[in-house]
């Protein structure tokens, strides 16, 4: 895939995460990537907000936050754009 329709997806993703009206909204919908990630693709889905819960001081739940993840640094004129965290493309 190009890299110019991968942002598409990625922004898709971004867009489709946050348009949820309750909690449950989107619990459900991140239970159904779990499943579509664990049956289809065999690993987990690491971005699930099911188990991520924490009690606030007052004994109310709420999510967890996620810690920041920085960008991949890119040069597209180096001959290892990403600095050697991928792995090459093998002819």
């Amino acid at each position: 895939m190009e890299a110019s329709k991968m942002i598409d997806v990625l922004h898709y993703y971004f867009d489709e995460d946050m348009r949820y009206g309750s909690l449950e909204a989107a619990q459900l919908h991140s239970a159904v990537r779990e499943q579509i990630f664990g049956v289809m693709y065999g690993y987990d889905y690491k971005y699930s907000i099911g188990k991520n819960r924490t009690t606030g001081a007052d004994g109310s739940e709420e999510l967890a936050v996620k810690p920041y993840i920085p960008a991949t640094e890119f040069d597209p004129d180096s001959s290892n754009p990403f600095g050697g965290l991928l792995e090459p493309p093998t002819n």
